[in-house]
């Protein structure tokens, strides 16, 4: 993973929009390529753009044959997001987490922690814990977006990572819980039609689906 790449190099932490704004492609693919064919290759010896860097590491995760979070924890995670006690919620996550198979776990905990330094950096990325997740969910948890009962989970997975990001000392280094804010300390809201509840959603290209709109009634004759 390049991660040390980014984690060295202080630019890609006061870089504005990172993992959001999309690298050059062709540089992308370059890169994944040298990867594939070098895993011992150094990154620092490269001219490389951070978004391209940030994308490779992106398009590792989609290209994955099976998403790092297992699709069998799918719905433990989200029932663990309804929960409002947030104490309880964390403490359920951190049980949750340790199901994930051993490689699974460690990859996990790296990218987590790396995206909460990042996030501790948002003045200048502009990019928060909620921003990070929008951007890194989709990848990391790979949904069905033509199924409709996804769509009506899409924010309760983004609340997931965005608590694993927030809370990466708690659930990954033993620390303490950090301070939350009010947002991110309560589920979001529960209702019998959830997918219109969600509109638009907001998920990170190209994940994109159409927006959903409403059929608007005729105007009356005059």
């Amino acid at each position: 993973l390049p991660l040390d790449e980014l984690e060295v190099n202080k630019v890609s932490l006061t870089t504005e929009g990172v993992y959001r704004v999309s690298g050059n492609k062709t540089d992308q693919d370059n890169l994944q390529k040298q990867f594939d064919q070098d895993h011992s290759i150094d990154f620092g010896e490269m001219d490389l753009a951070v978004n391209a860097v940030a994308g490779a590491l992106k398009a590792f995760f989609a290209d994955l044959p099976d998403p790092l979070i297992p699709y069998s924890l799918h719905p433990e995670l989200v029932e663990a997001a309804k929960l409002m006690d947030y104490i309880e919620r964390l403490e359920v996550l951190r049980e949750i987490v340790k199901k994930f198979p051993p490689i699974n776990y460690q990859i996990f905990k790296y990218i987590i922690t790396h995206l909460n330094r990042v996030s501790q950096h948002s003045k200048t990325t502009l990019m928060t814990a909620d921003n990070l997740s929008i951007c890194f969910w989709p990848t990391l948890m790979r949904p069905d977006f033509e199924n409709r009962d996804t769509l009506s989970t899409t924010k309760l997975n983004q609340a997931v990572i965005e608590t694993f990001i927030v809370q990466s000392d708690y659930f990954f280094h033993g620390g303490d819980v950090a301070e939350s804010s009010s947002n991110e300390g309560t589920p979001p809201p529960h209702c019998h039609n959830m997918v219109e509840a969600l509109l638009p959603l907001q998920l990170p290209p190209p994940l994109q689906p159409q927006q959903i709109q409403h059929t608007l009634p005729p105007d009356p004759l005059i």
